[in-house]
């Protein structure tokens, strides 16, 4: 059995949102900016699978629900209300769609939840309700005993487990027809959810939040070690009773004089026990209060043995250094192997009624950890998870913000989040490489994501660039857009992918299915009738594909000069290209002779301070260097690395015409 859809409704951002599971691989991959949702998820499975309900909050429920308890509140206050209207309290809701073999497991917990009886579809669906108890009830005791001028809100936010709670329910595949399920335990039935949180505190101080590992391996002790190695486990514990009885004689002398001193001041020698001291050693007090992890680091001795040398013991080649003195993301990685490994060993050693579906949901896995181990452990979750062939009833959703995991799972896993407005677009990159049907974009678009490490996933806005100028400038230029009215700007995170001009029209769907904000800033790129480079003067068209054949859609290069507003945006995707400076200035054909248009004053001036082109813009006026400057030949990192280390020039119009819609530009609601 597999859970291959979460439906999510009126639950916080995830007012109606929808996360199908991926079916051919065992992890699902959330990403998204910062507050899109993704933590919710986790929180919203602990609350209506957890099964207590009574930790629910009123802020819980999503910002649209707030007219539904106003609307309720005036219903509820009217002098001539009708009991019976008072139905359409807000109700949060998760439906868990699962999808069922032939195996006799299966079908047993499946029966439970038939609503439709269809051979060829092989699902069923289980919804989990936070709704009102009593529905009268609670409108008769808001009417009686509300503070004044209370609304039915803050009523609530005081009171909401006594008149909310959780109920289960069978759900029809093709409509919203339900069946009450008195029998709550069939949700453990069907499925176990574990959490992996990200650990922002794993250390071993004594005065400390942290979760420490020796707790962890005390806890893995107790669950399985005392199960699974039992004649080994009663050889510790004899071992530590031996030990005790005899400290337990030593502490009666040391403690002798406190004893005799107690009596001297009242200690009650008749009508209570005589008082002993013992020592309580057991295999419990040993994990949890005297166990400390230690980590080996090689002496100088055994850097300089050769390698053909076995070391007689690990000792010998190591010196040991507490828990606290290594590196937080190796203790992060030995702290989530160890969570898991026990998840699965819980589930397997339960005697009968396993959940179907073993889910386990990891948050933020990059938390301190380098970004080669990142890329490999996304890698390696699934074989560690399904080693021996075991784990086929498991699944993962995982959590992330590093571009290094996502680099390497490609399309299929990922579950894109994005903010609009008061509630949170889930976008499934599975539908879109269906949507786009054209296997070598798709590959081009995973090669890319693989090799460039790309952040798209994670920002607010993205620029496509031509090359290294562009890359290395950008930076500045928006500084000076910002400094122009638009502080916003600055704490928006913009994501530089960059593409050239022959591969942006690449980026089209994707751009589009994930509905970010984008800029792309291509060149005019003329060629003459021979489709030769030429000038801009003495072009006729554009050989950029992207400016061809997605936007403006335009060849003709009096057609590209002329395109509007309109015609080079598409939703919230604009092209800019190079325009002239001014009518008594040409049309650069490329981003560095459109900045040498923008700049030849400035450039005269500082040709000084440019240290690896200065001497390229050895001209005697202005007029001279823009006469000259298709012809001449920068090299374009030196060039942009020069800019960068001094301020006072302009940014090119093409470029700050561009980055000022950019700066205004919303995400579509």
């Amino acid at each position: 059995m597999k859970l291959i859809r979460l439906s999510l409704h009126n639950f916080r951002l995830l007012s109606n949102a929808s996360i199908r599971l991926d079916g051919a691989q065992s992890t699902t991959i959330l990403v998204g900016p910062n507050n899109s949702g993704k933590t919710s998820v986790a929180e919203a499975l602990m609350l209506f699978a957890g099964g207590a309900g009574k930790h629910f909050s009123i802020y819980d429920f999503s910002i649209a629900c707030r007219k539904e308890f106003e609307k309720e509140q005036a219903l509820i206050l009217a002098a001539d209300a009708d009991p019976t209207e008072i139905l359409g309290l807000p109700i949060m809701s998760m439906d868990m769609h699962f999808e069922y073999s032939d195996d006799t497991a299966d079908l047993a917990i499946a029966a439970d939840l038939f609503m439709d009886v269809e051979e060829e579809i092989k699902r069923v669906t289980l919804r989990i309700e936070y709704a009102p108890n009593d529905p009268l009830k609670l409108a008769h005791d808001y009417r009686e005993e509300r503070e004044q001028n209370e609304s039915l809100f803050e009523f609530l936010s005081a009171h909401l487990s006594e008149y909310y709670a959780l109920s289960l329910f069978k759900v029809a595949l093709d409509s919203d027809e339900k069946e009450r399920l008195e029998d709550r335990k069939i949700l453990a039935r069907l499925i176990r959810i574990d959490f992996v949180f990200a650990q922002r505190h794993i250390d071993d101080q004594e005065d400390s939040r942290a979760t420490r590992l020796s707790h962890l391996l005390h806890a893995h002790y107790e669950k399985h070690y005392r199960i699974a190695e039992q004649e080994n486990h009663e050889e510790i514990e004899r071992t530590l009773k031996a030990h005790a009885d005899d400290l337990g004689g030593r502490y009666m002398k040391a403690f002798s004089g406190l004893i005799a001193n107690l009596k001297q001041f009242g200690y009650p020698q008749r009508r209570a026990p005589s008082m002993s001291v013992r020592a309580e050693l057991n295999s419990t007090t040993l994990f949890r209060d005297n166990t400390r992890i230690y980590y080996g680091t090689p002496s100088e001795a055994s850097l300089t043995d050769s390698l053909e040398e076995e070391p007689t013991t690990a000792r010998a080649l190591s010196h040991e250094l507490p828990e606290k003195y290594n590196g937080l993301g190796f203790k992060n990685l030995i702290y989530m192997i160890l969570q898991i490994q026990s998840f699965r060993i819980a589930l397997e050693q339960l005697p009968k009624d396993r959940p179907r579906v073993h889910l386990i949901f990891i948050e933020e896995r990059e938390t301190h950890l380098h970004p080669q181990v990142q890329s490999i452990f996304i890698r390696q979750i699934s074989t560690f998870l399904h080693k021996d062939g075991a784990g086929e009833d498991v699944q993962v959703i995982l959590t992330t913000h590093s571009s290094h995991i996502v680099a390497d799972c490609g399309f299929s896993p990922i579950r894109y989040f994005r903010l609009k407005g008061s509630h949170v677009d889930v976008k499934d990159l599975l539908e879109f490489e269906h949507q786009v049907n054209a296997p070598d974009a798709i590959r081009f678009l995973s090669k890319y994501m693989s090799l460039m490490r790309c952040d798209l996933f994670f920002a607010d806005k993205v620029i496509l660039i031509e090359g290294q100028v562009e890359r290395l400038l950008l930076p500045k230029m928006i500084a000076e857009c910002t400094r122009n009215g638009h502080s916003g700007f600055a704490s928006e995170y913009i994501s530089l992918m960059e593409v050239g001009g022959a591969h942006a029209h690449i980026f089209e769907h994707l751009l589009k299915f994930i509905a970010i904000p984008t800029l792309i800033i291509t060149d005019l790129d003329a060629v003459g009738t021979d489709g030769k480079s030429c000038c801009v003067a003495s072009g006729v068209k554009t050989s950029n594909p992207t400016l061809k054949s997605w936007l403006p859609r335009k060849s003709r290069l009096e057609n590209l000069s002329a395109a509007s507003a309109a015609e080079k945006t598409d939703g919230c995707i604009r092209v800019m290209y190079q325009l002239s400076e001014s009518p008594a200035l040409p049309c650069g054909r490329t981003c560095e002779e459109a900045f040498i248009y923008r700049n030849a004053d400035w450039l005269l001036a500082n040709r000084a301070s440019l240290l690896a082109t200065g001497d390229r813009f050895d001209k005697d006026s202005c007029e001279v260097l823009v006469n000259d400057a298709y012809e001449m030949q920068l090299p374009k990192a030196d060039f942009a690395l020069d800019l960068m280390l001094i301020d006072g020039w302009a940014t090119p119009r093409y470029i700050a015409e561009g980055l000022e819609w950019l700066a205004t530009c919303e995400a579509p609601q």
